[in-house]
């Protein structure tokens, strides 16, 4: 899971767009993949428009295309979680406009140091708090006092921890800086990705024992979705459709096995 940083603020009109196009514009510049979520009470306008009478005809789901733009809409809930779990995996951020409540760390907006002081009693996980009548430097409550260019660089430091974490340490030797620890190097100078990395380029399924993700190439990977999707169709699944799956995701338990068998 990427970082996922909420941009919160105690009332409207605090900078919290604003804040989130510019770090948007920044990051996108570094080959930083952003996504985004929204949190609004209204309804999307989409009044008289084919989209809506579709939904309101009763569809649980619609998927617009033009030449342009993918847009998928829902009926749902509208929680943070499900929001984050219809992203594509392939994303280095995650910025969330709002969910005040939501457990993730979050950067405040606000328009004084004494409104500041008081959100931050209210509001749980700020890891910094900005604005135009904010000063860059110090401290509230223990929480941080940047510019904008401060968030930018404790963003930025995020990003580049969660690369750091994904870099499988096998020293392969196929991407162009020859080992993982110069690749590592590289990340922290800003002249490298994850994406660099020759192990992580490609992404179609992975293992994790205990939590510790197992470093998978290209091929081994694609054997084990092809291994999973021929068992999965040997399945009787009723109404489940295989065919518009996105992900599957298989748990198995080492240890309930049976006394006097191993786990293999």
């Amino acid at each position: 899971m990427p970082p996922i940083i909420c941009v919160v603020s105690p009332g409207r009109k605090r900078g919290k767009t604003r804040l989130i196009e510019w770090l948007i514009e920044k990051l996108s510049s570094e080959r930083v993949r952003i996504a985004t979520i929204k949190h609004s009470m209204e309804a999307i306008d989409l009044r008289g428009k084919d989209t809506y009478r579709h939904l309101e005809a009763g569809a649980v789901e619609t998927c617009y295309i033009s030449p342009r733009d993918l847009v998928v809409l829902r009926r749902s809930g509208g929680s943070i979680e499900e929001a984050i779990s219809s992203l594509s995996p392939d994303h280095d951020l995650i910025l969330v406009e709002g969910f005040k409540r939501s457990p993730y760390p979050k950067i405040l907006c606000a328009e004084s140091l004494e409104e500041a002081r008081e959100a931050v009693k209210r509001i749980e996980n700020i890891i910094a708090v900005t604005g135009e009548s904010i000063p860059g430097n110090g401290e509230i409550d223990g929480v941080r006092l940047l510019d904008r260019d401060g968030v930018l660089k404790l963003v930025r430091g995020l990003v580049v921890e969660s690369w750091i974490k994904g870099i499988p340490n096998l020293n392969c030797g196929r991407c162009r800086y020859g080992s993982c620890g110069k690749l590592i190097e590289a990340i922290k100078r800003g002249e490298a990705t994850i994406r660099d990395c020759a192990m992580r380029r490609f992404l179609a399924a992975k293992i994790t024992i205990d939590g510790v993700e197992v470093p998978l190439g290209a091929w081994p990977q694609q054997l084990l979705r092809e291994l999973m999707r021929a068992f999965i169709r040997s399945l009787k699944l009723r109404d489940l459709r295989l065919e518009n799956a996105r992900r599957v995701f298989v748990e198995i338990d080492l240890g309930g096995v049976e006394a006097g068998e191993s786990a293999r």
